[in-house]
């Protein structure tokens, strides 16, 4: 179970991404129906440490199987996302 939950002022979300850099570039992702770029990377599941949710993540969207050099920052976040209409609070770990 995803640690994301909505209420009536909007979603909650707990988040890990990967910062991934290969030859001076940064790696970013986009979806078909958003207008902005992201980290890849996604929720974490209850009872999962931020590393491990980070790990899976990667394995599932980009198929690698990655190691973490170090943790980098972490964030919190507060954001209307226009295609769901929706407020989010998000925390955030950067790997």
């Amino acid at each position: 179970m995803d640690i994301s939950f909505k209420t009536e002022l909007g979603k909650f979300n707990y988040r890990v991404c990967a910062v991934i850099i290969h030859e001076n570039k940064v790696l970013v992702m986009k979806d078909n129906h958003a207008n902005y770029y992201y980290l890849p990377g996604g929720r974490v599941q209850f009872n999962e440490t931020a590393e491990k949710a980070v790990l899976r993540e990667l394995k599932e969207e980009i198929n690698i199987d990655a190691e973490i050099v170090r943790p980098l920052y972490f964030n919190q976040n507060f954001f209307h996302e226009e295609t769901l209409k929706i407020d989010y609070h998000e925390i955030g770990v950067f790997s």
